[in-house]
């Protein structure tokens, strides 16, 4: 290696080392965690985010000095339940303690991420409002050929809660529509089936209905609502909507209703581009 290499290797390593040296010498301190912490995200599987209040929860993590500190959680059908913490710094991490209970958080970038058996909540200290997807409104002419393609389901919206496929509801489905027939593929709790199914137009929906006779022991299958029958609209947001209601009309009246559980079940479809 040449005198001049030599020297500009040195160089390169010596600011890498420099680099090394300043990522290290910061440590976690109480005064970055002390405070008010918002749920803000949750993370199931390192892949589907939403917010708590998809799910009709928030949470707030107060950490105070002297190593205590209170959780409040709450939900739209319940009281806040408040309970209190210990708290210590141990490394670069958040060590928090309730009820022999503990739990390890990870503080970077102003954010705490919380590990909770597989599900990650992230919390920070300013409040993110939780803002629902607005269905758009359903196409009124509509043509069976429109609804072919290939869609994939990303969102269901089911017993008040807004989510993303495959979350906290473990269902996802494709569709591939073409001239009123359709193969379903479905992914319930890691189990995939598909089903072939063919309808028409039903003014603006089209009813897909399932073209094979079920077995007994599928009959006696659990699942969060049939795919027997589909009702599919095409929605003014590019969106495809399955509803588990006979119209969307049906649908929106039992989400307004407050006297009863809102069982319709929604699903909503991307679809899928051509390339």
């Amino acid at each position: 290696m040449s005198k001049k290499m030599k020297v500009w290797t040195a160089g390169v390593l010596g600011i890498m080392m420099a680099g090394l040296v300043c990522v290290n010498v910061y440590a976690l301190d109480d005064k970055d965690v002390i405070g008010t912490w918002y749920a803000n995200s949750l993370t199931m599987d390192g892949l589907s985010v939403f917010h708590p209040g998809a799910i009709m929860m928030e949470m707030t993590l107060e950490i105070n000095e002297g190593g205590k500190g209170k959780v409040t959680t709450s939900s739209e059908e319940s009281e806040p339940d408040v309970n209190d913490f210990e708290w210590k710094i141990d490394g670069d991490n958040i060590v928090i303690t309730s009820d022999d209970e503990v739990l390890e958080g990870v503080y970077s970038d102003g954010n705490l991420s919380i590990d909770l058996d597989g599900m990650t909540m992230t919390l920070g200290q300013e409040k993110e409002e939780y803002v629902p997807y607005e269905p758009g409104k359903a196409v009124e002419d509509t043509k069976i050929e429109d609804f072919d393609g290939d869609w994939n389901s990303t969102l269901m919206s089911a017993f008040g809660m807004q989510v993303p496929t495959g979350t906290l509801f473990d269902m996802q489905m494709n569709l591939s529509i073409s001239g009123g027939k359709a193969t379903l593929v479905t992914i319930e709790d890691g189990t995939e089936t598909t089903a072939e199914l063919e309808g028409e137009l039903d003014q603006n929906a089209l009813v897909l209905k399932s073209t094979e006779e079920k077995t007994e022991d599928e009959e006696e299958d659990y699942s969060l609502f049939s795919t027997e029958t589909m009702r599919l609209y095409l929605l003014d947001d590019g969106k495809l909507c399955f509803t588990t209601a006979d119209s969307l009309d049906e649908a929106a009246d039992a989400e307004d209703s407050e006297e009863s559980m809102d069982w319709t079940v929604k699903v909503f479809f991307d679809k899928l581009e051509v390339k």
